[in-house]
């Protein structure tokens, strides 16, 4: 039996970068919800040359090929604007008003993030403290419930589509039907999962507040 199992690790600098990036994000949904869109623009934009650009220079311009493409790009773009608009307002309704401190330690945020899913107290009071917040946070950002409504969204779409478009030799279809057993398979997997990190959520805010008057040593001031 591992006896070091239950010590918490200190962050490295990949937990610090996370950290910082966070509480970016907590306290900047705006710019944190404009620059993914932008991030993801490009990306779009460059898978989409990647797919077709090699098809238009063998096919040349004419026919179907250039207006599947522009209207795939198309597409793209609006969805990733439409899911920074989305990316803000989930930030924000996660944080519910109370994001972590601006100044705090990217690295015991980090710490803070794992720390709750473990459901016990960290031995550092700031990271208990920023582990209550994450706490209140999670009941929002990490809901099975939403992850069940996004998965419904997203998969059944692809299952009206394939049987709309259903041939024994269509790609397309086969591709939809795919997409649509990904996302239910994902959604069995991961579900569960989510269910027991909300319980250790839960012990861990439980023993926070229990041990908040108890002198612990512990446990940091709220703010």
């Amino acid at each position: 039996m591992n006896r070091n199992r239950d010590i918490p690790r200190a962050p490295g600098r990949f937990g610090t970068l996370m950290g910082r990036f966070n509480i970016y994000a907590q306290n900047n949904p705006r710019q944190f919800g404009l620059r993914t869109a932008l991030g993801v623009g490009a990306f779009s934009v460059f898978s989409a040359s990647l797919l077709f650009g090699p098809l238009l220079v063998a096919e040349g311009f004419g026919g179907p090929l250039p207006v599947i493409a522009g209207g795939t790009l198309a597409g793209a773009l609006v969805l990733t604007a439409l899911g920074g608009f989305f990316c803000t307002w989930m930030t924000r309704r996660m944080v519910k008003g109370r994001p972590l401190p601006v100044d705090a330690d990217p690295a015991k945020a980090w710490a803070a993030h794992w720390q709750i899913m473990r459901g016990t107290l960290h031995p550092d009071p700031e990271t208990n403290r920023l582990g209550r917040i994450l706490a209140d946070q999670s009941d929002t950002s990490r809901s099975p419930k939403f992850m069940l409504v996004f998965g419904c969204f997203v998969a059944v779409p692809n299952v009206a589509n394939a049987l709309l478009i259903y041939d024994s030799e269509s790609l397309v279809a086969l591709i939809n039907l795919f997409m649509a057993g990904t996302l239910v398979a994902m959604i069995a997997a991961f579900v569960p999962l989510m269910m027991r990190r909300q319980r250790r959520v839960r012990q861990f805010r439980e023993t926070y507040d229990l041990a908040a008057a108890g002198s612990s040593g512990t446990l940091g001031r709220e703010d």
